[in-house]
C-alpha cells in the first residue's frame, strides 16, 4: 500500500517529467483549463475543477474523464496535461479532474467529487465538442480506485439524478480495489488508509470496488503494472477471480509490462506510441463503435 513518504516522490518525480512538456501546446488540441464543476456550498477554489483537451472534430466525440493518483492524499489534474494532448491527438476528449484530498476530507468524500465532475461532464460537455452519450472514467492508483468505485457503486451518480447508463466503460489503472479496515493507531503505510478511509470496517467494506462487483453494468479494461513496488497485484487478483465468480461479461484484465506505479503513467505521455495507451484509446474506440452499431 503506498505511504506518504512514496506519493511525494511520485508527485516529484511526475512533475520533473512533465514540466518541460506542459509549457508546449499543440494547436490542434483545444485546451480550456480550470472549468469549475461545482460552485455549491463548501466548493473548493482549487479542487473543484477540471481541465478538459479536445480534438479538432466536426462531429461530438467521446470524453475519458481522468482521475490522477496520489494516496487520496496528493496529486493534482495538472500532472495530466501532456496525457490529454495524447488522448485529443487520437481523437478523444480528456478532462482530468481534480478533488479534495485526504485528510481534509474522508470518504466518501473522493468519490463524491468525482461524481460530481462527471455529472458536470455528462450536462456541460456538449458545450465543448465532447458527446455525453459517449463518456468513460480512468484512473491511476488512487484514481482507480475511485474510477472502478464510481462505476460500480452506482448510488454516487444516482443522487446526482445522473442516468445510471452514462457511464460507458471504465478504466481502472494500478488500482486498490479492497479497502481494509485497519486500527486507528495504525503506523507506517496503513495511516494512508485511515486517512482517506478511517477505521470501521462497514465503511471501508462500502469504499471497496471489490464488493460491489455484481453490479457491474459496462465494460471494464483494468490495467495492472507487472513491476509491482506499491505490491498492487494482490488486490488486482481478488478484484479478477470476484468477477470470474459472477461470470461477469465485458472486463478485461490485463498487464502493463515492464512498468512502474510511475512509469505506468508517464511512459503514456510520450509522443511516440505507447502500446497501454493504445490499449486504452481502442478500449474506448471499441466500445463506442459497438454502441454506434447498436443504436443503427
Amino acid at each position: 500500500m503506498p505511504g506518504p513518504a512514496s506519493c511525494k516522490i511520485v508527485d516529484m518525480r511526475l512533475l520533473g517529467i512533465v514540466v518541460a512538456l506542459l509549457l508546449w501546446q499543440d494547436p490542434a488540441v483545444k485546451e480550456t483549463r480550470d472549468l469549475p464543476y461545482f460552485e455549491g456550498e463548501g466548493a473548493d477554489p482549487k479542487k473543484h475543477k477540471l481541465d478538459l483537451f479536445m480534438p479538432e472534430s466536426d462531429t461530438p466525440v467521446p470524453v475519458v474523464m481522468w482521475i490522477h493518483g496520489g494516496a487520496w492524499a496528493g496529486g493534482d489534474r495538472r500532472l495530466y496535461g501532456m496525457l490529454g494532448r495524447r488522448f485529443a491527438e487520437r481523437g478523444l476528449g480528456f478532462a482530468a479532474i481534480s478533488y479534495r484530498l485526504s485528510p481534509g476530507v474522508q470518504h466518501p468524500e473522493h468519490v463524491k467529487d468525482c461524481a460530481r465532475a462527471f455529472a458536470w461532464l455528462h450536462a456541460n460537455v456538449a458545450k465543448h465538442g465532447g458527446d455525453p452519450k459517449r463518456l468513460f472514467v480512468c484512473g491511476q492508483s488512487a484514481g482507480g480506485h475511485l474510477s472502478a468505485l464510481l462505476t460500480l457503486d452506482r448510488k454516487y451518480l444516482e443522487e446526482l439524478k445522473v442516468p445510471a447508463d452514462a457511464v460507458k466503460g471504465a478504466i481502472p489503472m494500478s488500482g486498490v480495489y479492497e479497502i481494509p479496515a485497519v486500527r486507528e493507531d495504525a503506523r507506517g503505510p496503513l495511516q494512508v488508509i485511515v486517512r482517506a478511509f478511517g477505521s470501521d470496517a462497514d465503511a471501508c467494506k462500502d469504499a471497496s470496488p471489490l464488493t460491489h462487483v455484481k453490479s457491474c453494468k459496462v465494460p471494464m479494461l483494468v490495467v495492472t503494472e507487472t513491476n509491482d513496488s506499491m505490491r498492487l497485484r494482490p488486490t488486482m487478483q481478488n478484484f479478477k477471480a470476484a468477477f470470474e465468480r459472477e461470470k461477469i461479461p465485458g472486463v478485461t484484465f490485463i498487464d502493463a509490462d515492464d512498468r512502474d506505479h510511475i512509469s505506468i503513467v508517464t511512459r503514456m505521455m510520450r509522443p511516440e506510441d505507447d502500446p497501454v495507451r493504445d490499449s486504452v484509446i481502442e478500449f474506448v474506440k471499441k466500445r463506442c463503435k459497438d454502441l454506434d452499431e447498436r443504436e443503427h
